[in-house]
């Protein structure tokens, strides 16, 4: 008979097991959770997963075990089947593991006698974003949908994350626009601040008048995943458009995604400051610990000073470009004009000294 601990351990839902887990964790293992149950069905005779599981609960040791990898290896097999690249199978590994942890089943590494068997993965260069083909993409957009393409593109931010944003996340008082990416909205569970260009910012500033504290910025609604979904459908149709529909061979996908964005800020973030930088204001979860020590002004002043760089339309670059060299000129003419005082003072000096020694 079972342990009462146990029992009370199964009693709690899967969903409570994994609401810990940032909510785009929690889609991606019940969309796997959704797959493995379909695949039972139509593999082992219209049988649920469930009955599946209590099926491997009745085996033991090495039984269970050759079960287990049969089960998971059929279920591989079949995702082949259906057109999934090994890059997704091996995501959705991941997940299934905590599925069958959950229904007392513990997948080990090293457990099987045979590893499980996955097409070899296939790497191709990936595309790099440019400011042209951003500027091509952009004369096709939706004027409503700039502001949201400008974020990615300034902040580095993923998809994701800009579509949680909430006008009380938003500060407008500093010398660029300030936004709060809370932890819970980040997929590696740690929040961070942005900052949006003046380009970016300009169409931001209306469409914030028009919210309340609580509204989304750039969502309708807070069904993340959907909306998530749907920008990607769309921004497809507009990179479409623009006459730029390459796929990568290996899987099909697209070469320009909203993603594109974000490696297209990475670049120049780590090209015009140090790769630690970049991977702190992405959010990356590898970054080096000490760049966490540097404090919102000194980032925000090393983000004005990628600012140029990241600016897209080429009337605000050329303007901006100017602002920096005007202000080049003004400190050069300070540093003359004290140089002068100086020059003047010394020889000030040198007259009143020579008046001394001769009196």
């Amino acid at each position: 008979m079972d342990s009462f601990l146990i029992a009370k351990k199964q009693a709690k839902s899967f969903d409570d097991k994994i609401s810990k887990f940032a909510k785009h964790t929690q889609d991606s293992v019940n969309s796997t959770n959704r797959s493995f149950d379909k695949f039972c069905k139509l593999y082992y005779d219209n049988r649920e997963s469930q009955a599946i599981f209590d099926e491997l609960n009745t085996l033991k040791g090495i039984e269970q075990m050759e079960s287990v990898r049969d089960v998971l290896q059929n279920w591989i097999d079949w995702q082949y089947d259906n057109g999934n690249l090994t890059t997704s199978i091996q995501g959705s590994l991941s997940q299934i593991k905590r599925i069958f942890s959950h229904n007392r089943i513990k997948i080990s590494k090293d457990g099987f006698n045979e590893p499980l068997e996955l097409k070899p993965r296939i790497k191709e260069e990936l595309h790099s974003l440019t400011l042209d083909e951003i500027r091509q993409i952009f004369k096709f957009a939706n004027p409503k949908k700039l502001s949201y393409y400008l974020a990615l593109s300034c902040t580095g931010a993923r998809p994701s994350e800009l579509l949680q944003v909430r006008k009380k996340d938003v500060d407008i008082t500093q010398k660029r626009i300030k936004i709060r990416i809370e932890a819970e909205n980040t997929k590696t569970r740690s929040g961070r601040s942005i900052w949006l260009t003046k380009e970016a910012g300009k169409l931001l500033i209306p469409k914030l008048k028009k919210l309340d504290a609580d509204d989304l910025v750039w969502a309708k609604n807070s069904n993340f995943t959907f909306a998530e979904k749907n920008e990607a459908t769309q921004f497809g149709n507009l990179v479409d458009l623009a006459g730029f529909n390459e796929r990568y061979k290996s899987n099909g996908y697209r070469m320009i995604t909203l993603y594109s964005f974000r490696s297209f800020f990475f670049g120049i973030a780590s090209n015009v400051h140090r790769e630690g930088y970049a991977h702190r204001m992405i959010g990356h979860g590898g970054y080096l610990p000490q760049y966490d020590r540097m404090s919102d002004e000194q980032k925000l002043d090393w983000f004005i000073e990628l600012e140029p760089k990241l600016m897209i339309d080429n009337n605000m670059l050329l303007q901006e470009e100017n602002r920096i060299q005007s202000e080049k000129i003004m400190e050069s003419k300070k540093k003359d004009n004290t140089i002068d005082d100086l020059t003047q003072r010394l020889a000030d000096i040198e007259k009143i000294l020579k008046s001394n020694n001769t009196s």
